[in-house]
């Protein structure tokens, strides 16, 4: 039996009005963060749930009192609170020794709470280790909700998708803040090492109003280490057998009990020569990029804030190798530099307890010089980001009221070649949301015991597009703790930065047309989600079923199908739309072998001009995912399997092009499988080292690149890929800290 150790530090009051309220967090032992954990007076309904940056608040009684945390995979624990307690930092542990409960628990790095009324799945810093997760791309190895590819075969870009759509359809936060939007978002995954994360949440549809209008197939929230929680020193050194090699140092100090600070610091290489299909292009960019954040924090009783200084700078160079080309060689460099500057300030110290006030600010300088053969973009981005909060929690019986208000500003100095493409965007909003969350469910009787809605809407006004309203809801009915049904239904905006958002389209000699008239992009969302956790034969388990449908009232369309000799780009025509199924089961059949199995059903519909509506190219209609992962009991040894299915996928119409292959010339991929595995060993003093292969089966697109003996020619094109262009990679990495 896990033994699970609660060590409680407590904090005197400051003052006799923030004594009024009860404030800590709650994470486990390597201090990731319990979001979605339930915090409630014993015997009482007066409780919380616990943030995504693992903090909760909630009314004090005047005198001891049993506080009980429930969260998915482990037992109820409770804490005895003292009338003087003010502040407690509560962590799960798992040792052997106990101070004042025992708890027999397993505990998940990965799972969809029962409790939350939106449907999110939340990664923890444990599911990060069972792969390299050199960077944000790579954490989603092991996921089944999120799918990561290539843009295209020369640049090495990778964008997410989620519910069959393009990432730019997930609204990317850091921390509840926009996350590179604009200029840097081509290679957004690479710029958050995994070493820096400490948890991703991904919420599934529209979600809350509070982060904007932006969000159509959901949300990923990314939430970095917190320097009181990190090690003081950790270092991560990556190395693989493709000539990449990474450094990750983090390095934390705690001044007192309130303030902390810490600096996360990464540099990165890729330095090699490798053509495997032998088309003269390297087959992986040259790149060498360093990163690093400075944070600082201040945590009282009455006031917290942060304030963060981020600064990049990255440097691809991909193309032809110069020594197997011609006289002149195609040659692609991008070259991005990028400062953020951002902060957070937390008021909590009203005479009513539940109520607070926050502030999040954020800006941004990004400067982006990029040669695609004959071809340049090029441009400067200056945005700023302001939102503020306030939240009433009305005496913690469930029911809250958030509204505030946002600004932001972004000025785009963007060139194509020498055409002017840039804008400047002035977005001012209002909003407000109604959250019911009863914090109890499994003793309780009535129906609004069981049932959680967040209510939310949204006006903003656009300097160039008008007034957008956004209507969101989201509803939940708890058939018991661990059984829960989730509808959802809203609607999202965004302004697409076709560009930008689309590099690939660079690496191709097609004549680029894009519209004048280009309007924002809107769609409507509704979803179903249906999570059961189960037990069997005394090992814990669940089940998550999700089912959900996009329909675009515009969207900017990416044409590459009416005209072999030009990318277009206009407003839809004809109907999109986008539904997705997804089935996820996982299990421990065994002590420490954790399996997980999914399936998800993309069926991915839009018009070109002048054709009826068929299936979005290059998107897989059936995708899988298997991953095994084994412990030994001594947690020396840990053992991680992952596996893809990729049905096949359509092309564009290529039949202009004579460089065709045989698959495009069917006009469809054939499916594959991938795998991955690695092995890591734990020693003693926080020294660990892995290794492990990447694509174990060796598939690979052996023709990414059509007319690439021409690729100054009119029929050069490297958008058109589905699969993995390079086969098997080993690497070798050692994690240390104290």
């Amino acid at each position: 039996m896990r033994k699970v150790l609660i060590y409680c530090f407590l904090l005197l009051a400051g003052s006799q009005l923030s004594a009024q309220i009860l404030t800590g967090t709650v994470t486990n032992e390597e201090g990731t963060f319990l979001f979605g954990a339930t915090v409630i007076w014993d015997e009482t309904s007066i409780g919380t749930i616990v943030n995504e940056d693992g903090t909760f608040s909630l009314p004090r009684p005047d005198t001891t009192a049993l506080l009980r945390i429930d969260y998915v995979g482990y037992e109820s624990a409770y804490v005895e609170v003292l009338p003087e307690e003010a502040d407690i930092a509560i962590m799960i542990e798992g040792v052997t020794d106990l101070m004042a409960v025992e708890v027999a628990a397993e505990r998940r790095d990965n799972y969809v709470s029962t409790l939350s009324t939106l449907n999110v799945e939340t990664i923890g810093s444990g599911e990060f280790r069972k792969a390299p997760c050199c960077n944000l791309a790579e954490s989603f190895s092991t996921n089944a909700a999120v799918d990561v590819a290539y843009s295209d075969a020369v640049t090495g870009a990778r964008e997410i998708r989620m519910l069959g759509l393009r990432g730019a359809y997930t609204q990317l936060l850091m921390e509840k803040r926009p996350l590179m939007t604009g200029l840097g978002s081509a290679f957004v995954m690479e710029y958050i090492p995994g070493t820096w994360l400490e948890s991703i949440q991904i919420s599934k549809g529209t979600g809350t109003v509070q982060n904007g209008y932006y969000a159509i197939t959901g949300q990923i929230n990314t939430e970095l280490v917190k320097p009181w929680l990190d090690k003081q020193l950790f270092i991560n050194a990556y190395g693989s057998t493709f000539g990449r090699g990474e450094l990750n140092i983090h390095l934390n100090r705690q001044l007192n009990d309130k303030w902390s600070s810490g600096l996360l610091l990464h540099a990165s290489t890729r330095n090699n020569q490798m053509d495997q299909n032998n088309d003269t292009f390297y087959d992986t960019p040259q790149k060498t990029m360093y990163d690093g954040i400075w944070r600082t924090f201040y945590r009282g009783n009455v006031l917290r804030f942060q304030l963060n200084v981020h600064a990049l700078r990255d440097r691809h160079t991909a193309g032809q190798i110069p020594d197997r080309a011609g006289a002149l060689p195609y040659i692609i460099n991008q070259d991005n530099d990028r400062v953020d500057l951002f902060g957070k300030l937390g008021y909590l110290g009203f005479e009513n307890p539940n109520l607070t006030v926050g502030l999040i600010t954020d800006l941004k300088f990004h400067k982006l010089d990029a040669r695609y053969g004959l071809r340049t973009h090029r441009g400067t981005q200056r945005s700023g980001y302001f939102s503020g909060l306030i939240s009433n929690g009305f005496n913690g019986l469930g029911h809250k009221l958030d509204a505030g208000i946002s600004f932001a500003l972004d000025d785009y100095d963007e060139f194509l070649d020498d055409r002017f493409i840039g804008r400047r965007e002035e977005v001012a909003g209002v909003f407000t949301e109604y959250t019911y969350a009863p914090t109890a469910t499994e003793a309780a009787n009535g129906f609004a015991d069981k049932i959680g809605f967040v209510l939310g809407a949204r006006m903003d006004h656009h300097n160039l597009f008008g007034w957008l309203f956004t209507p969101r809801g989201n509803l939940k009915y708890n058939f018991s703790d661990d059984q829960v049904i989730r509808l959802s239904a809203g609607r999202g905006y965004r302004t697409a930065n076709v560009i930008a958002e689309n590099t690939q389209v660079l690496a191709t000699n097609r004549e680029i047309v894009i519209a004048d008239d280009l309007d924002i992009e809107s769609a409507w969302n509704f979803g179903i989600n249906f999570t059961q956790n189960f037990e069997l034969a005394g090992r814990r388990g669940s089940i998550a079923l999700d089912a959900y449908h996009t329909n675009f009232t515009n969207q900017i369309i990416l044409d590459m199908n009416s005209d072999y000799r030009s990318v277009q780009f206009y407003n839809l025509q004809g109907r999109s739309r986008a539904s997705s199924l997804l089935g996820v089961l996982s299990y421990e059949p065994v002590k420490g072998l954790e399996a997980k199995i999914g399936y998800k059903y993309n069926d991915v519909q839009i018009s070109f001009l002048e054709e009826s509506t068929r299936q979005q190219p290059l998107v897989a209609r059936h995708r899988g995912l298997i991953t095994l992962d084994y412990k030994t009991p001594d947690e020396k040894w840990e053992f991680n399997l992952s596996s893809q299915f990729v049905g096949r996928q359509y092309f564009v119409d290529l039949s202009q092009n004579p460089f065709q292959t045989e698959a495009q010339k069917r006009g469809f991929a054939n499916p594959y499988a991938l795998a991955n595995f690695q092995v890591t060993h734990n020693f003693p003093g926080g020294l660990e080292i892995y290794v492990g292969v990447e694509n174990l089966t060796g598939y690979r697109q052996d023709t990414p690149i059509l007319g690439a003996e021409e690729p100054f020619g009119p029929h050069f094109d490297a958008t058109h890929v589905y699969a993995p262009i390079t086969g098997q990679m080993g690497y070798l990495g050692v994690r240390w800290g104290f």
